[in-house]
This record gives C-alpha cells, structure tokens and sequence, in this order.
C-alpha cells in the first residue's frame, strides 16, 4: 500500500467517523492499524480506540453489554490498537454490566434460598460499582423482606459482613 492509498484511506474513516458511520470507520482503521506497513498505521491505531471507545458507550447506554464487549475484544485484537487500557476499563465496565444482568435473572428464578442471597448479595454488591447504590439499596430491601423467612435470614447475614 502506497503513503497516498493510506492517506486516503485514513481521510475516509475519518469522515466516515464524523459523519457517524461508525462501524465503516472502525473497519477502516483496524486494517490500516494491523498493516505494519502501513504509513498510517499510528493515526489508524488512536482511531481505531476513539471509534471503538464511543461505540462502546453507546452500546452500554443502550444497555447491550454483550455486543460492547465484542465489540472491545475486536480491537483489542488489533496488534497496536492505542489506549488499550481505556478500552480494557470499558470491557471489564461491560462485564459488570452483563454479571449484573445475571444476577437479577439469578435472583428472580433463584431455586432455592441459598442461591436466591447469594444472587441477591452479588447484585446488591456490584450495583454501587456502576454508580447505582439506590438500587444496590432496592435489592438488599427485596432480600430482607421477602417472604420466605430463610431466605431473608440469609440476605441479612450477608449484608452484615462487610
């Protein structure tokens, strides 16, 4: 590939970037990030982690964890790929999103009371971590005061040891 051929391509994804098309963009630059001939290569790279970066936190707003997460992990791939730190903080920030998840299900078709606290203990107790204590709170109430008396028994001995 050619220094003009890159530095057109590069141009592209970034109006492809601008004008929202943030999947196109991304394609863009994780190939010329990958390409070690690539004259571009390091603008690709710091592309590539702002496209996946905001993709990312629109797909967390819009609550699909999972598809931000994959999204991560592809261009965490990406020999090169700049910030990976951020993007790693992102996918570990969608994996407490998707365990969250998890455990709501958990806590609502829970068998048994052993099961049902313990759920309840892990969501009450990653909330706060996504900056949600009042439903960290909502969840912990749910416990204590469910009807079943062992189940609550349990709720309250695992709230207690901090």
């Amino acid at each position: 590939m050619t220094a003009i051929d890159s530095g057109r391509q590069i141009d592209e994804a970034r109006r492809l970037y601008d004008a929202g098309d943030l999947d196109a963009a991304a394609a863009i630059f994780a190939t010329l990030a990958a390409d070690a001939a690539a004259p571009d290569q390091a603008s690709a790279a710091v592309g590539l982690s702002v496209t996946a970066e905001r993709m990312a936190q629109t797909l967390l707003e819009e609550n699909a964890p999972a598809e931000a997460a994959d999204l991560l992990l592809q261009a965490l791939s990406v020999p090169g790929v700049a910030d990976a730190a951020r993007l790693r903080v992102l996918l570990g920030i969608a994996h407490l999103e998707m365990a969250c998840a998890e455990f709501e299900v958990a806590v609502e078709a829970g068998p048994d009371a052993d099961t049902a606290a313990l759920a309840i203990e892990l969501l009450a107790r990653t909330l706060p971590l996504r900056g949600r204590d009042a439903d960290a709170e909502t969840v912990w109430r749910y416990g204590l005061d469910h009807q079943d008396a062992d189940l609550a028994a349990q709720v309250e001995m695992r709230r207690g040891r901090d």
